[in-house]
């Protein structure tokens, strides 16, 4: 059967919120808007991009930052912030019965990850939940797990690193819209489609 491949953050789940969030959280002094913060991100401008040129931030200041941002950003008050996208399971119930769905994420944790998805009642529908926990790359992780893969699978994510993932491992390229970048940065990556969310896909 056909494997579908779905990144998590931006793509299964809305976690703009939780981003931004955090962000304002670590720097106070940031009076950047939601739709500021995320025209930066969407155009390929890093948190590291906006302290640096928007708020002045050292290097100093800016390592502290990231290391603050990697020990908070998948903890529960955080996590609480994110959200479905409306429609998600409806075009899971879909493809569930078309493929073997998998998720694969590069978020540190793996319990979280899974409360997360139980939490959305979305973990039912994935065969299997690959977490690279900051230690292996996705194009491994894949390798290792989903061994029948071939050149009718899909993977689908909101990053050009999804897409060169895929582009990798021979599979079929999906990039959404719902998340990190917009379509112009998407399209460098040439995937072999572009969608606005996870929702509108299908085989």
């Amino acid at each position: 059967m056909m494997n579908i491949i779905f990144d998590m953050d931006g793509t299964l789940i809305d976690s703009k919120l939780r981003l931004y969030q955090l962000f304002q959280d670590l720097v106070p002094s940031s009076r950047l808007s939601f739709e500021q913060y995320w025209s930066f991100k969407k155009n390929k401008i890093s948190n590291e991009m906006i302290l640096a040129n928007q708020l002045g931030f050292e290097k100093d200041a800016i390592d502290c930052f990231l290391k603050n941002w990697m020990c908070l950003i998948e903890t529960p008050p955080y996590l609480e912030l994110d959200t479905n996208f409306n429609g998600m399971h409806d075009t899971l119930s879909r493809l569930i019965g078309q493929a073997e769905l998998h998720v694969c994420t590069a978020r540190q944790l793996i319990q979280p990850v899974l409360d997360q998805l139980q939490h959305f009642d979305l973990l039912h529908f994935f065969n299997k939940i690959l977490v690279t926990e900051q230690q292996i790359s996705k194009e491994q992780l894949i390798g290792k797990q989903i061994p029948n893969l071939n050149d009718h699978d899909w993977i689908l994510g909101d990053t050009g690193k999804d897409i060169q993932v895929g582009k990798s491992l021979n599979l079929k390229t999906c990039a959404v819209l719902s998340g990190f970048l917009n379509c112009e940065m998407l399209s460098a990556y040439e995937p072999d489609i572009i969608i606005n969310s996870a929702v509108h896909f299908s085989l």
